[in-house]
Protein backbone atom coordinates (compact mmCIF):
# COMPACT_ATOMS: atom_id res chain seq x y z
CA UNK A 1 0.00 0.00 0.00
CA UNK A 2 1.56 3.33 -1.00
CA UNK A 3 2.24 5.58 1.94
CA UNK A 4 1.30 9.27 1.83
CA UNK A 5 2.96 11.73 4.20
CA UNK A 6 0.89 14.86 4.82
CA UNK A 7 2.65 18.06 5.93
CA UNK A 8 0.46 20.88 7.19
CA UNK A 9 0.58 24.66 6.91
CA UNK A 10 1.87 27.27 9.35
CA UNK A 11 -0.39 27.41 12.40
CA UNK A 12 -2.17 24.17 11.54
CA UNK A 13 -1.65 20.58 12.68
CA UNK A 14 -2.15 17.03 11.46
CA UNK A 15 -5.85 17.59 12.07
CA UNK A 16 -6.14 19.83 9.00
CA UNK A 17 -6.04 16.63 6.92
CA UNK A 18 -8.92 14.79 8.63
CA UNK A 19 -11.54 15.56 5.98
CA UNK A 20 -9.08 15.04 3.12
CA UNK A 21 -8.11 11.59 4.43
CA UNK A 22 -11.76 10.65 4.89
CA UNK A 23 -12.51 11.77 1.34
CA UNK A 24 -9.58 9.81 -0.07
CA UNK A 25 -11.28 6.60 0.93
CA UNK A 26 -9.60 3.27 0.28
CA UNK A 27 -6.14 2.81 -1.08
CA UNK A 28 -3.76 5.00 0.92
CA UNK A 29 -1.78 4.70 4.13
CA UNK A 30 -1.99 8.33 5.21
CA UNK A 31 0.57 9.57 7.73
CA UNK A 32 -0.52 13.03 8.89
CA UNK A 33 2.37 14.56 10.82
CA UNK A 34 2.52 17.38 13.33
CA UNK A 35 5.48 19.55 12.33
CA UNK A 36 7.61 20.34 15.42
CA UNK A 37 6.11 23.21 17.40
CA UNK A 38 2.58 22.65 16.10
CA UNK A 39 -0.31 20.47 17.13
CA UNK A 40 0.53 18.72 20.37
CA UNK A 41 4.31 18.62 19.78
CA UNK A 42 6.87 20.47 21.93
CA UNK A 43 7.86 23.91 20.70
CA UNK A 44 10.97 23.91 18.51
CA UNK A 45 13.26 26.54 17.02
CA UNK A 46 14.12 24.92 13.67
CA UNK A 47 15.30 26.35 10.38
CA UNK A 48 14.57 24.50 7.14
CA UNK A 49 17.58 22.23 7.52
CA UNK A 50 16.26 21.23 10.93
CA UNK A 51 12.75 20.64 9.59
CA UNK A 52 14.15 18.53 6.76
CA UNK A 53 16.16 16.45 9.24
CA UNK A 54 13.02 15.95 11.32
CA UNK A 55 11.07 14.80 8.27
CA UNK A 56 13.88 12.45 7.24
CA UNK A 57 13.60 10.82 10.65
CA UNK A 58 9.84 10.36 10.26
CA UNK A 59 10.24 8.74 6.84
CA UNK A 60 13.15 6.54 7.90
CA UNK A 61 11.36 5.33 11.02
CA UNK A 62 8.84 3.41 8.89
CA UNK A 63 9.43 0.28 6.81
CA UNK A 64 10.59 1.04 3.29
CA UNK A 65 7.98 1.20 0.53
CA UNK A 66 7.07 3.60 -2.29
CA UNK A 67 5.60 6.79 -0.89
CA UNK A 68 4.30 10.22 -1.76
CA UNK A 69 4.39 13.54 0.03
CA UNK A 70 1.63 16.14 0.15
CA UNK A 71 2.78 19.52 1.46
CA UNK A 72 0.50 22.45 2.25
CA UNK A 73 1.99 25.97 2.39
CA UNK A 74 4.89 25.68 4.88
CA UNK A 75 4.74 21.92 4.45
CA UNK A 76 5.12 22.38 0.71
CA UNK A 77 8.56 23.90 1.06
CA UNK A 78 9.64 20.95 3.21
CA UNK A 79 8.20 18.58 0.60
CA UNK A 80 10.16 20.22 -2.22
CA UNK A 81 13.43 20.02 -0.29
CA UNK A 82 12.74 16.35 0.44
CA UNK A 83 12.13 15.73 -3.27
CA UNK A 84 15.46 17.37 -4.11
CA UNK A 85 17.21 15.18 -1.55
CA UNK A 86 15.55 12.07 -2.99
CA UNK A 87 16.78 13.07 -6.46
CA UNK A 88 20.29 13.44 -5.05
CA UNK A 89 20.26 9.92 -3.60
CA UNK A 90 19.67 10.67 0.08
CA UNK A 91 18.77 7.27 1.54
CA UNK A 92 16.45 8.86 4.07
CA UNK A 93 14.10 9.83 1.25
CA UNK A 94 14.45 6.69 -0.89
CA UNK A 95 11.17 5.55 -2.39
CA UNK A 96 9.67 9.00 -2.87
CA UNK A 97 7.65 8.60 -6.04
CA UNK A 98 5.18 11.51 -6.22
CA UNK A 99 4.76 15.04 -4.89
CA UNK A 100 1.64 17.13 -4.31
CA UNK A 101 2.00 20.81 -3.41
CA UNK A 102 -1.02 22.70 -2.05
CA UNK A 103 -0.68 26.50 -2.00
CA UNK A 104 2.96 25.72 -1.33
CA UNK A 105 5.69 27.97 -0.05
CA UNK A 106 8.41 27.94 -2.73
CA UNK A 107 12.15 27.24 -2.51
CA UNK A 108 12.62 30.98 -3.00
CA UNK A 109 11.83 33.43 -0.19
CA UNK A 110 8.07 33.40 0.27
CA UNK A 111 6.26 36.43 -1.14
CA UNK A 112 4.61 38.25 1.75
CA UNK A 113 3.67 41.84 2.41
CA UNK A 114 6.05 43.32 5.03
CA UNK A 115 3.22 44.85 7.02
CA UNK A 116 1.45 41.50 7.35
CA UNK A 117 4.74 39.75 8.16
CA UNK A 118 5.40 42.19 11.01
CA UNK A 119 1.81 41.83 12.22
CA UNK A 120 2.10 38.05 12.38
CA UNK A 121 5.34 38.29 14.32
CA UNK A 122 3.68 40.74 16.69
CA UNK A 123 0.98 38.20 17.51
CA UNK A 124 3.54 35.96 19.15
CA UNK A 125 5.38 38.73 21.02
CA UNK A 126 3.67 37.99 24.32
CA UNK A 127 4.19 34.23 23.99
CA UNK A 128 0.92 33.00 22.48
CA UNK A 129 -1.51 33.94 19.71
CA UNK A 130 -4.83 35.03 21.17
CA UNK A 131 -8.33 34.12 19.98
CA UNK A 132 -8.96 37.29 18.00
CA UNK A 133 -5.62 37.06 16.20
CA UNK A 134 -6.04 33.36 15.42
CA UNK A 135 -9.54 33.96 14.07
CA UNK A 136 -8.26 36.76 11.84
CA UNK A 137 -5.49 34.51 10.53
CA UNK A 138 -7.93 31.73 9.62
CA UNK A 139 -10.60 34.00 8.14
CA UNK A 140 -8.12 36.04 6.11
CA UNK A 141 -6.80 32.85 4.50
CA UNK A 142 -10.21 31.59 3.38
CA UNK A 143 -12.39 32.71 0.49
CA UNK A 144 -15.50 32.31 2.67
CA UNK A 145 -16.13 31.63 6.35
CA UNK A 146 -15.55 27.99 7.23
CA UNK A 147 -18.27 25.88 8.86
CA UNK A 148 -18.24 26.57 12.60
CA UNK A 149 -16.81 23.22 13.74
CA UNK A 150 -14.01 23.32 11.17
CA UNK A 151 -13.29 26.99 11.84
CA UNK A 152 -13.06 26.44 15.59
CA UNK A 153 -10.58 23.61 15.09
CA UNK A 154 -8.45 25.72 12.76
CA UNK A 155 -8.46 28.63 15.21
CA UNK A 156 -7.57 26.36 18.11
CA UNK A 157 -4.58 25.00 16.20
CA UNK A 158 -3.30 28.51 15.47
CA UNK A 159 -3.62 29.40 19.15
CA UNK A 160 -1.54 26.41 20.24
CA UNK A 161 1.28 27.10 17.77
CA UNK A 162 4.60 27.28 19.60
CA UNK A 163 6.12 30.77 19.66
CA UNK A 164 9.59 29.44 18.79
CA UNK A 165 8.29 27.51 15.80
CA UNK A 166 6.07 30.37 14.60
CA UNK A 167 8.92 32.86 14.80
CA UNK A 168 11.44 30.46 13.24
CA UNK A 169 9.26 30.00 10.17
CA UNK A 170 8.51 33.67 9.67
CA UNK A 171 12.02 34.95 10.36
CA UNK A 172 14.00 32.14 8.72
CA UNK A 173 12.19 29.24 7.07
CA UNK A 174 9.88 31.27 4.87
CA UNK A 175 12.72 33.61 3.90
CA UNK A 176 15.46 31.07 3.18
CA UNK A 177 16.48 30.73 -0.46
CA UNK A 178 16.98 27.11 -1.56
CA UNK A 179 16.55 27.62 -5.29
CA UNK A 180 20.08 26.59 -6.24
CA UNK A 181 20.10 23.37 -4.24
CA UNK A 182 16.58 22.42 -5.35
CA UNK A 183 17.31 23.01 -9.02
CA UNK A 184 15.22 20.77 -11.28
CA UNK A 185 13.20 17.77 -10.04
CA UNK A 186 11.71 15.14 -12.35
CA UNK A 187 9.29 13.42 -9.97
CA UNK A 188 5.61 13.37 -10.99
CA UNK A 189 4.19 16.46 -9.30
CA UNK A 190 0.81 18.08 -8.87
CA UNK A 191 0.72 21.75 -7.88
CA UNK A 192 -2.62 23.05 -6.60
CA UNK A 193 -3.54 26.69 -6.06
CA UNK A 194 -6.64 28.27 -4.61
CA UNK A 195 -8.33 30.51 -7.13
CA UNK A 196 -8.69 33.27 -4.54
CA UNK A 197 -5.34 32.83 -2.76
CA UNK A 198 -3.25 35.96 -2.58
CA UNK A 199 0.49 35.57 -1.98
CA UNK A 200 0.66 31.87 -2.88
CA UNK A 201 -2.03 31.68 -5.56
CA UNK A 202 -1.80 30.59 -9.19
CA UNK A 203 0.64 33.30 -10.26
CA UNK A 204 3.09 32.55 -7.44
CA UNK A 205 2.88 28.81 -8.09
CA UNK A 206 3.62 29.30 -11.79
CA UNK A 207 6.55 31.62 -11.10
CA UNK A 208 8.11 30.10 -8.01
CA UNK A 209 7.29 26.37 -7.79
CA UNK A 210 6.42 25.09 -11.26
CA UNK A 211 9.85 25.91 -12.80
CA UNK A 212 11.53 23.49 -10.38
CA UNK A 213 9.51 20.48 -11.59
CA UNK A 214 9.93 19.04 -15.08
CA UNK A 215 7.01 16.59 -14.78
CA UNK A 216 4.32 18.76 -13.20
CA UNK A 217 0.86 20.10 -13.82
CA UNK A 218 -0.96 22.94 -12.13
CA UNK A 219 -4.59 22.79 -11.00
CA UNK A 220 -6.63 25.71 -9.65
CA UNK A 221 -9.47 25.18 -7.18
CA UNK A 222 -12.08 27.86 -7.84
CA UNK A 223 -13.79 29.44 -4.87
CA UNK A 224 -11.01 28.58 -2.42
CA UNK A 225 -8.13 30.61 -1.08
CA UNK A 226 -5.16 29.36 0.95
CA UNK A 227 -6.59 26.78 3.36
CA UNK A 228 -7.45 24.15 0.74
CA UNK A 229 -7.69 21.13 3.09
CA UNK A 230 -10.40 22.98 5.03
CA UNK A 231 -12.09 24.92 2.24
CA UNK A 232 -12.22 22.22 -0.43
CA UNK A 233 -11.43 18.88 1.18
CA UNK A 234 -13.33 16.70 -1.29
CA UNK A 235 -11.96 18.40 -4.40
CA UNK A 236 -8.46 18.46 -2.95
CA UNK A 237 -8.66 14.77 -2.07
CA UNK A 238 -9.86 13.89 -5.58
CA UNK A 239 -6.91 15.72 -7.12
CA UNK A 240 -4.47 14.03 -4.73
CA UNK A 241 -5.93 10.57 -5.34
CA UNK A 242 -5.80 10.80 -9.14
CA UNK A 243 -2.23 12.04 -9.10
CA UNK A 244 -0.84 9.52 -6.63
CA UNK A 245 -2.65 6.57 -8.21
CA UNK A 246 -1.01 7.45 -11.52
CA UNK A 247 2.45 7.34 -9.93
CA UNK A 248 2.19 4.67 -7.21
CA UNK A 249 0.85 1.10 -7.08
CA UNK A 250 -2.87 0.55 -6.54
CA UNK A 251 -3.95 -0.02 -2.95
CA UNK A 252 -6.72 -1.71 -1.05
CA UNK A 253 -7.59 -0.12 2.30
CA UNK A 254 -7.36 3.28 4.03
CA UNK A 255 -5.35 3.99 7.15
CA UNK A 256 -4.90 7.28 9.02
CA UNK A 257 -1.90 7.66 11.30
CA UNK A 258 -1.28 10.84 13.29
CA UNK A 259 1.96 11.64 15.09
Amino acid sequence: MPRVFLLHALGASAREWNDVVEALGEGFECVALNIPGFGDTPDADLDLAGLLAWFAGEVSARPFQPWAVVGHSMGGKIATLAAARARDGDAAFAGLSAVVLLAASPPAPEPMDDTRWEQMLGWIADGRIDLEEAAAFVDDNCAARLPDIVREQAIEDVMRAGPLAWRAWLERGSREDWRDSVGSISLPTLIVAGGEDGDLGEDAQRRLNLPHYTDARLEVVAGAAHLLPYEAASETAALIARHIRSALPETTSPVLLQD
